[in-house]
């Protein structure tokens, strides 16, 4: 698995952490403090509330984000490009050693022809 895959899942584990935390604990201890008479149960039930409103959100967006977020490409942009400069320069020498190995088979051949004509 490529280390960018890696990163990606790794946010995704870590924002649906934070919803489970916003979701079920951050209620259940509002809830222990209604119980406990500490908290007005009004606004522990609007804290219970929103608690579980949010961890749903940030497990949405989690979920829904790290699926749609485009694959960061392996090469930069920069190095493609000179991946193709250089290629096309190796694709120019080639050619130039072809050229090179025809003229030399002619002089080849025709100090052949004066040595043995």
């Amino acid at each position: 698995m490529r280390a960018v895959s890696l990163y990606r899942l790794a946010l995704v584990v870590l924002a649906l952490v934070v919803a489970a935390l916003l979701g079920a604990y951050v209620p259940l201890r509002i809830a222990g403090m209604v119980s406990e008479g500490r908290l007005d149960p009004l606004l522990g039930g609007v804290l219970c509330f929103s608690g579980i409103a949010a961890g749903a959100v940030v497990a949405f967006f989690a979920v829904s984000l790290g699926l749609a977020l485009p694959a960061i490409p392996e090469e930069p942009r920069e190095g493609g490009e000179r991946l193709r400069a250089y290629r096309a320069r190796q694709r120019a020498m080639l050619e130039e050693l072809d050229e090179v190995k025809k003229l030399l088979e002619e002089i080849r051949d025709l100090l052949r022809e004066g040595v043995g004509g």
